[in-house]
């Protein structure tokens, strides 16, 4: 009788690795685990069972594979290289630099290890002898692309752009198909202020590799740009960068629509609206003799429309136009092309984003209304609706405030129409499902808590569409690092998971963005439910189940007695009766080296804005609807206009975000020198601004002596010189001692 020879570990351990270079690594690490199970000292085992468990990024169980495989055998430069690199990627650098430096003592002209090494001194902001480390590894292989990638990074991140790009542009020859020294190289020409280059290389990197570094600078270099010509390779790379979301797409709102005005047809559309604006042109002439089907071949608007609130005023009048136009060419009962069915779904879309805040005149509205009536008087007698009349209505009113709309879902529409329906039915009522199931987790009695709670349950802000989706989740030290690469910091915890507290969510927007970016468990709270309905829906439809809703005010939330790793609280203090107290009470739900991104309104960049904050309190508009699309156009008519600086505001743009600018029931607003006070007397760090590149390229070189823009004392003093450079407000991070 024949048996089958026991296993051997040998045997499995080389099974393993065919397993492993054949990319199975669920098979592989399970016969590593075996072989090591038979023969418990087999160091190779444990030392690939540590780089298979990395590939999956399982980093906690690779560290603890690398450090057996190096107790049974010391003397591996490589594993004390793989295992510093699993220290760098948790977030623990200072350990990462020990292991990297074990490896070199073994083994002194390691140039990988050298050049990790670089990279991990750099994040303790030891920079000479980083990029030293580096240089040495060059200096052993000329040609290595990540030492030069790395070395690249180094010295834009502190200034020295010309050195970086003749690091960047040998990269590029080196490896003229790989996207890293593209991308270096159009980031670091953007910051010398060659744009157009920029443009040009990133462009070029994106044909070459659709990568997430590649699509997120492509959305950077573009932000700040205003197009002075069409281009089609900028405007089909807009419109993806829009519609996947490269980056927010109101981000891009401002840089989209200026594109879309270079366009032929939709740019002349446009222009004769701004040219006849106030009084209103009839269709044939407003369209211009392509008519609507040319606004419908025109993708990259459509994108815009249904993406984000537009933030740009000639685009707002000709939509207004457009609007009032078709109203009269439907309500006359005259067709309209079929060809067009795409422009007035996007209209539709983007009336409903904006909340209706396009202005219209009481006979419009007149008009608009009996339309509706029409419209659920044949729902009533389930009679056949018009498309043209649904996306009439739907340009002025929410579908979901109409008797009998449901019955609209029963019905067969072209895809557009479907889409605009989920939009305006199926979403408003799965949020109100939701809202009615979040969890109370504290009282709601504070007078200014309670004003707050009124206004965002009337009106949830921001009302947003997408956000970019992380490529991964990384720890909360590499996140940061990525963001602050010259701020010394050293993280704490031990856990790869950080526990994130977000205080004041609102509809979710910043607490979606981290927690996904992350690796985390996130509990989300706010006053108002149905911003927390809002949010919950929008986790759900990005997957993002490690998320918890709750009701509370921040205020009272010691009671829940937790504590956290991160506290997001931007754009929620300032509208406290006391934003310091607010500020003070968070602290100690915040562990020791933990971290904590605040949002505060700056006084000097919202000067404007509070004397047009003044004006609507003198006008007695009322917060309705109707009283903000009023106070609106008042604004913009009014000769104060520019010293306002409304338009200038992406929070102008809509009825919710308008109110939240402009008739807020409680703001406040600081300086830093009162920022810098309260972190000094409560422990903080300061780590740094989230502040778009332009405005840091310039504080360094005002204060070149800063090169982790740290200095709140320098900072006060660029902004005393440049008083609009905080003009969405004070966003930063700190770190608790």
């Amino acid at each position: 009788m024949k048996h089958d020879a026991p296993p051997d570990a040998r045997g499995l351990f080389a099974q393993a690795v065919g397993y492993h270079q054949a990319g199975r690594l669920d098979d592989a690490i399970a016969c590593y685990r075996r072989a090591i199970a038979l023969e418990p000292s087999l160091a190779g085992a444990h030392s690939n069972l540590g780089t298979a468990l990395c590939e999956l990024d399982m980093l906690e169980e690779a560290e603890v594979s690398y450090r057996q495989a190096l107790a049974l055998q010391p003397e591996q430069a490589q594993a004390h290289n793989n295992l510093g690199t699993v220290l760098f990627d948790r977030g623990k650098p200072g350990e990462a630099v020990t292991s990297y430096r074990e490896a070199l003592a073994l083994q002194p002209d390691f140039a990988e290890a050298l050049n990790n090494l670089g990279a991990a001194l750099f994040e303790l902001s030891e920079r000479d002898e980083a990029e030293a480390s580096i240089r040495r590894a060059l200096a052993l292989v000329p040609d290595y692309a990540q030492a030069l990638s790395n070395l690249g990074a180094i010295l834009k991140a502190q200034g020295r752009l010309a050195e970086a790009v003749t690091v960047y542009r040998r990269l590029t020859v080196i490896l003229p198909q790989d996207c890293k020294g593209l991308n270096g190289l159009a980031e670091t020409l953007a910051l010398q202020g060659d744009a157009v280059t920029a443009v040009e290389m990133i462009l070029q990197s994106l044909c070459i590799g659709d990568t997430v570094d590649a699509k997120r600078i492509f959305a950077e270099i573009t932000q700040p740009l205003r197009w002075g010509g069409d281009n089609a390779l900028v405007r089909s790379t807009m419109q993806r960068a829009l519609a996947e979301a490269w980056a927010r797409p109101g981000m891009l709102s401002r840089s989209a629509a200026s594109l879309i005005k270079q366009g032929a047809e939709t740019g002349a559309c446009i222009a004769r609206a701004a040219k006849a604006w106030p009084v209103a042109l009839p269709a044939q002439e407003l369209f211009g003799p392509e008519g609507l089907a040319a606004l419908a071949r025109d993708t990259l608007l459509l994108v815009f429309l249904t993406s984000a609130q537009n933030t740009d005023l000639e685009i707002e009048i000709f939509l207004t136009m457009a609007r009032r136009a078709l109203l009269d060419e439907i309500g006359d009962g005259r067709g309209v092309d079929e060809a067009a069915l795409g422009f007035i779904a996007a209209l539709a879309h983007q009336c409903f984003i904006n909340e209706y805040v396009f202005f219209c005149d009481e006979a419009e509205m007149g008009q608009a209304a009996k339309l509706r009536d029409a419209m659920a008087a044949a729902l009533d007698l389930s009679a056949p609706v018009p498309v043209w009349h649904l996306l009439a209505v739907a340009s002025y009113f929410p579908l979901e405030t109409i008797s009998g709309a449901d019955r609209l879902l029963d019905m067969t529409w072209p895809e557009p129409v479907a889409v605009l329906l989920a939009q305006q039915l199926c979403e408003p009522r799965e949020e109100a499902r939701l809202r009615a199931a979040i969890p109370k987790a504290t009282r709601i009695e504070n007078a200014v808590s309670r004003l707050n709670q009124q206004q965002y349950e009337e009106n949830p802000y921001p009302r947003w569409v997408r956000i970019p989706c992380a490529d991964q989740a990384i720890t909360i030290a590499a996140y940061l690092r990525k963001r602050f690469p010259l701020a010394c910091f050293e993280p704490k915890g031990e856990s790869d998971v950080a526990y994130i507290l977000s205080a004041g969510c609102g509809t979710g927007q910043l607490a979606l963005e981290i927690t996904q970016g992350i690796r985390s468990r996130t509990l989300a709270v706010d006053l108002s439910t149905a911003s927390l309905g809002y949010a919950k829906r929008k986790a759900l439809e990005l997957g993002l189940s490690g998320i918890e809703f709750a009701q509370a005010d921040l205020l009272e939330l010691g009671v829940l007695g937790r504590t956290f790793d991160v506290i997001e609280c931007s754009g929620v203090l300032h509208h406290l009766a006391d934003a310091f107290v607010g500020w003070k009470a968070l602290l100690p739900l915040l562990r020791p080296g933990g971290f904590m991104t605040v949002g505060l309104y700056s006084e000097a960049a919202r000067k404007g804005i509070a004397a047009a904050q003044h004006f609507v309190t003198q006008g007695g508009y009322g917060t309705s609807m109707d009283g903000i699309r009023r106070c609106r156009q008042d604004l913009l008519n009014s000769p104060a206009c520019q010293d306002f600086g409304v338009a200038a505001s992406d929070d102008f743009f809509g009825v919710s975000s308008c109110r939240d600018l402009l008739f807020h029931v409680q703001e406040s607003r600081t300086q830093l020198p009162a920022i810098d006070t309260f972190l000094r007397e409560n422990g903080l760090i300061f780590l740094g601004f989230e502040t778009d590149p332009g405005t840091l390229k310039a504080y360094r070189q005002r204060f070149p002596e800063d090169s982790a823009a740290t200095n709140l004392r320098f900072w006060h003093i660029f902004e005393e010189e440049n008083p609009s450079a905080f003009s969405g407000m004070y966003r930063f991070w700190i770190q608790k001692a």
